[in-house]
């Protein structure tokens, strides 16, 4: 497979990560109003580890100190991205705590020419406005402050940030499958953790079939198929680029809580997420363009 087609492949598997990833957070709304936030956290990626832990079985060799490193802080980010959006959807609506984890399409593109000096083609500078843009206009209201919720949100957006850049350096380092088990095992400690320390679970209620099908469904697709395909896939994009192809998963997240929970978004929020999908147009008609001219040269 050529360099160009990998790059539409991580394209395309990456909007389909957001669409699977936006679809769990009115699920994982209605299972937090009444499960503690963190323990469904941990149950969530429990299940994911031990799934993990059984693919990984053939390659138990193939772990050394430089992979768990770099996993544990790989997992250690994914865990307080996991920490402040779960606390975030217990105070906000599914469809606020959606967008306002998009912003991290702002913090991306900045913190990857700062840290690993990849500077965006001008096609994502350009879909890095049009995705802000339409953030805005889906989660600004002129008449109300900002809730501790949306704080939340806001703040799990910048570790989003940091988690893509962090997968973009270390996914290239490493055997995928490993990488992808460690951290996933790494946040369930840290969840466990904090679910031991700050909460008081009901862990009866495992049993209702909802919150099980919450955990299960999370746990294996949202979390051993998606991390896995960002993990093997992302490296063949650039960060900016993945970024903007996550702002998909809000207007996913938002389809998904008008569907299930009535959750309704006004003209100016459409408007917002037209804007969206525009970017992620606009940051393909620019991998397009680069492609294009480097056939040129060659001719």
């Amino acid at each position: 497979m050529t360099k160009k087609h990998q790059e539409y492949l991580a394209d395309f598997s990456l909007i389909t990560i957001s669409l699977i990833w936006g679809s769990t957070f009115i699920i994982i709304k209605q299972t937090l109003d009444s499960f503690e936030p963190i323990t469904f956290l941990f149950l969530r990626f429990l299940v994911a580890s031990i799934a993990m832990l059984v693919l990984i079985a053939p390659l138990y060799k193939k772990i050394d100190k430089t992979l768990l490193t770099d996993g544990t802080i790989l997992g250690t980010v994914l865990f307080i991205v996991f920490l402040f959006q779960t606390i975030a959807l217990k105070l906000s609506t599914a469809t606020e705590v959606g967008f306002l984890t998009g912003l991290y399409v702002l913090f991306v593109p900045i913190l990857s020419a700062v840290f690993l000096k990849i500077y965006p083609h001008v096609f994502s500078w350009i879909g890095v406005f049009f995705s802000a843009t339409g953030m805005i206009l889906i989660t600004y209201q002129a008449d109300t402050s900002i809730s501790l919720g949306q704080l939340f949100a806001v703040v799990n957006a910048f570790f989003i940030g940091v988690h893509i850049l962090t997968t973009d350096r270390y996914s290239r380092k490493h055997n995928v499958l490993l990488l992808t088990a460690i951290q996933i095992i790494i946040v369930c400690i840290l969840s466990g953790l904090y679910s031991v320390m700050f909460e008081t679970a009901d862990y009866s209620k495992v049993l209702e079939p909802y919150i099980g099908f919450s955990i299960l469904g999370t746990g294996l697709i949202a979390t051993v198929l998606c991390f896995f395909l960002q993990t093997a896939m992302q490296k063949h994009t650039t960060p900016t680029k993945a970024s903007i192809m996550f702002t998909l998963e809000p207007i996913s997240s938002a389809f998904f809580g008008f569907f299930i929970a009535a959750e309704i978004m006004n003209k100016k929020q459409y408007f917002g997420a037209a804007l969206i999908i525009s970017a992620i147009l606009i940051a393909e008609a620019g991998t397009a363009l680069k492609n294009a001219k480097k056939n040129a040269q060659r001719v």
